[in-house]
């Protein structure tokens, strides 16, 4: 199904989004203040006017090098949006995590041959059986800016030795190499530049770490639908909008079969060509006459 959209998918699409507006939004706005005047001293004297104007209860500053501190800002800009796309990815993967638990086999090698511990997203493959062909070129990119996000979020931003060592290392600077960017023949920006002591980021930086989580998320997505199959979609949805529904969400529909379509496609992004592939879920007739009939009396409620 290739439009299916698990509920971990849409929320990392909206934070992806979000972070995408977030970034650039608040990089252009830098941009126009900081062209906004000639000199530092104009720009200063307009900034410190800004604060005292914004509503806040802040007493006015004046920023000696106003230039400078903006570009310093850029750079902090990115930073959060890296902790951003760290957190967005992992709240996705915890529940998609949930959702596959039923299914995972043991790992019997918790290690990868360089004797580290496998990555989260390479166990969780492992434990579905699942190949990681389609994300193999993602996972050193994904590792650098995880690893990035740590020395941000715990390091004050000075680069961690490992950082450096994934910064500089052959797979890292060949995922790069080799990312396919939407636009034939166009190369991915260069990543950022780590140095022994300072982290330099460019406001797309943090775009590219959702983008390439976002491809992982994709990945996994697909994964969950073919290892699930559409029957498990289709009862969830009879569950969370009849069985254990207190009352009918809207809109409601001639029939059964086709209040669960609906929804299913608004749930889940899954079509059904006919309506009553709903009723090939169920083993048991009477359990079908009795769904039916609570859909009747439910209705009639409203």
């Amino acid at each position: 199904m290739e439009n299916f959209e698990s509920e971990p998918l849409k929320n990392y699409l909206l934070a992806h989004t979000k972070l995408n507006n977030y970034i650039k939004v608040s990089t252009v706005a830098v941009d126009y203040l900081y062209n906004s005047k000639e000199n530092n001293e104009e720009l200063s004297t307009l900034i410190s006017d800004l604060i005292l104007d914004s509503g806040e209860r802040w007493r006015p500053r004046k920023i000696k090098d106003s230039k400078g501190e903006l570009n310093v800002l850029k750079n902090d800009l990115s930073k959060t949006g890296v902790i951003w796309v760290y957190s967005a990815f992992d709240v996705f993967f915890k529940k998609v995590e949930g959702i596959m638990s039923d299914n995972f086999t043991k790992v019997k090698d918790p290690k990868s041959d360089e004797g580290d511990r496998l990555h989260k997203v390479i166990e969780f493959y492992k434990k579905l059986g699942w190949s990681t062909n389609k994300i193999d070129n993602l996972l050193p990119i994904l590792k650098f800016y995880e690893s990035l996000r740590h020395s941000i979020a715990h390091n004050v931003g000075i680069p961690s030795e490992k950082l450096y060592e994934l910064s500089t290392s052959d797979s890292f600077n060949s995922s790069i190499l080799n990312w396919q960017t939407k636009f034939p023949k166009k190369k991915i920006s260069p990543p950022p530049i780590v140095e022994k002591e300072a982290i330099i980021l460019r406001p797309h930086h943090s775009i590219t770490y959702s983008e390439t989580c976002l491809r992982i998320t994709k990945d996994i997505n697909r994964r969950i639908y073919e290892t699930l199959g559409r029957d498990f979609f289709i009862n969830k949805t009879i569950k969370k909008h009849l069985i254990s529904a207190e009352k009918l969400s809207e809109p409601f529909c001639a029939n059964y079969s086709r209040y669960i379509v609906y929804h299913l496609n608004m749930d889940y992004k899954i079509e059904l060509k006919k309506y009553d592939e709903v009723y090939e879920t169920y083993d048991d007739n009477e359990k079908l006459k009795e769904d039916k009939k609570r859909y009747h009396i439910m209705k009639s409620l409203t």
